[in-house]
C-alpha cells in the first residue's frame, strides 16, 4: 500500500500521497507496466484525476488532462513517474502535456528504465515547464517495486510467501492437508496472487495439496495470474489440476532437459492440455533459478508470488533471488513436521547472512505476518 503518513506532509507531498492512491487502482493491471495516478489541481483544489487503468490503455496523465475541460495552462499536474517521452504501446505523454500548455509538473520519481531516464523531464523543462522531481520519492519507488525491478535488471519481482507454525513448520509430519493460518490471512494471500504475473509452486506442492492456484475469496472478479511449476525430475502427473485446469491462464512447467528427453510422451501429454514444458540444464533434480527467471521475464512475466515448499522457499531465499519475504505465523505448535526452511548447506546454498531492509510485524486475523526486503 502506499504511504498513508500524513503527518507534517507539505501541499506539494499530500498531493502526491494522492497519486500514489490512485496508482493503486492498476493492480494486477497494468503489468509490465508501471503503477501510475496523475492529478491536476488548481487553486489548490484537485480539478481532475487519472490513472492507468490496463496494459496498452491510456497513460494517467493521459486520462487525467483529457477528464478537464478547462484550461489546464494555470493548474498544476501531479504525477508519480516521470511522464514517458517515447513512442510504446501510446505515443509520448509529454506531447500531450506540451500541447496542453500546462506549465507547472510534480513528479513523485524518475523513470527508472535507463534507457529513458530523466528524458521526459529535459522535453519538458527545454519547453519552459516548472518541473519538480523527487516528491514522496520513498513511496513512489515503494508503489512500483516490481517495475523498477524487472526494467533495471531483466529479472522478475520475486515476492517469497511462508505460512509457518510458532515451532517452524509449515505442514505435519504426514503432510495432511489443512490450513495453518487465518481466514484473513488466506484472503490477503488471494489479493496478492490478483497483482502478481504469475504464482511459483514446487513439485512438492502440488504432490501434497493438489491445488488450483487460482484467485479466490476476493469480492470482485478477479483475474488469475500464470502459474510456473518447478519439476526437475517431471514425476508429477498430468492429470494434477494445476495442469488439467487452466482457468484461462498460461502454465508452465519447468524441468531439467535431460529428464525431458527422457520422457517425452509426459512432455507431450502436458503440451497437449495447454501446459508450456520449459527446458532448463539442471543438477539433481534442482533447476538453475537465474536461468528460469531470466527466461520467464522474457515471456512477459515481470513479478512473481512465490508459495512453493520448504526445498523451493530455501532455494530461492538461499540463493539471494527474493526481493521480498512474508512470514505468517500461525499461533499453534504442530510438533515433528516439515520445517519451513532447509538448512543452507543441504541445498548447496550460501552460509552468508542476508541483508534484511523494511522488517515489519502485522497482526492478521489470528496470525502474526512478518515482512521484509532482501537484498
Amino acid at each position: 500500500m502506499a504511504s498513508k503518513n500524513t503527518k507534517s506532509r507539505s501541499g506539494h507531498e499530500e498531493f502526491m500521497a494522492e497519486c500514489l492512491q490512485l496508482a493503486e487502482k492498476g493492480k494486477g493491471k497494468v503489468s509490465p507496466n508501471p503503477l501510475v495516478g496523475a492529478i491536476l489541481v488548481k487553486k489548490g483544489k484537485i480539478v481532475a484525476r487519472g490513472y492507468h487503468k490496463r496494459f496498452g490503455g491510456p497513460h494517467a496523465e493521459v486520462v487525467c488532462l483529457q477528464s478537464y475541460r478547462g484550461n489546464a495552462r494555470s493548474a498544476t499536474l501531479y504525477i508519480n513517474l516521470e511522464p514517458c517521452a517515447h513512442f510504446g504501446k501510446t505515443p509520448p505523454c509529454t506531447d500531450l502535456l506540451l500541447e496542453s500548455g500546462i506549465r507547472k509538473i510534480v513528479i513523485g520519481m524518475k523513470d527508472p528504465n535507463p534507457i529513458v531516464s530523466g528524458r521526459g523531464i529535459q522535453i519538458l523543462r527545454s519547453a519552459g515547464v516548472a518541473v519538480t522531481v523527487g516528491v514522496l520519492e520513498e513511496e513512489a519507488q515503494d508503489l512500483n517495486k516490481m517495475f523498477v525491478k524487472h526494467i533495471t535488471q531483466g529479472l522478475p519481482y520475486v515476492h517469497l510467501k511462508v505460512a509457518q507454525s510458532l515451532d517452524g513448520k509449515i505442514a505435519r509430519a504426514q503432510r495432511t492437508p489443512e490450513w495453518i493460518t487465518s481466514k484473513q490471512s488466506r484472503k490477503l494471500v488471494h489479493k496478492w496472487r490478483s497483482e502478481y504475473d504469475a504464482i511459483l509452486v514446487g513439485a512438492g506442492t502440488i504432490r501434497a495439496d493438489d491445488p488450483m492456484l487460482t484467485v479466490r475469496m476476493l469480492t470482485r472478479r478477479r483475474r488469475h495470474p500464470d502459474v510456473i511449476v518447478l519439476d526437475g525430475n517431471l514425476n508429477l502427473s498430468p492429470e494434477a489440476k494445476v495442469f488439467t485446469e487452466l482457468h484461462g491462464r498460461r502454465v508452465f512447467v519447468c524441468v531439467d532437459n535431460d529428464v525431458a528427453t527422457e520422457k517425452l510422451k509426459k512432455v507431450q501429454h502436458l503440451m497437449a492440455q495447454g501446459v508450456h514444458v520449459l527446458r532448463y540444464h539442471g543438477q539433481g533434480g534442482m533447476l538453475p533459478l537465474k536461468a528460469v527467471l531470466a527466461d520467464l521475464y522474457k515471456r512477459a512475466i515481470g513479478s512473481i508470488l512465490v508459495e512453493g515448499g520448504s526445498q523451493t522457499a530455501s532455494q530461492f531465499l538461499y540463493e539471494h533471488y527474493a526481493d521480498e519475504l512474508s512470514v505468517f505465523v500461525a499461533p499453534q505448535v504442530l510438533g515433528p513436521g516439515i520445517p519451513a526452511f532447509q538448512p543452507a548447506l543441504e541445498l548447496g546454498g550460501t552460509t552468508q547472512s542476508l541483508a534484511i531492509k523494511k522488517l515489519s510485524s502485522t497482526l492478521v486475523g489470528t496470525d502474526v505476518l512478518l515482512q521484509a526486503r532482501i537484498g
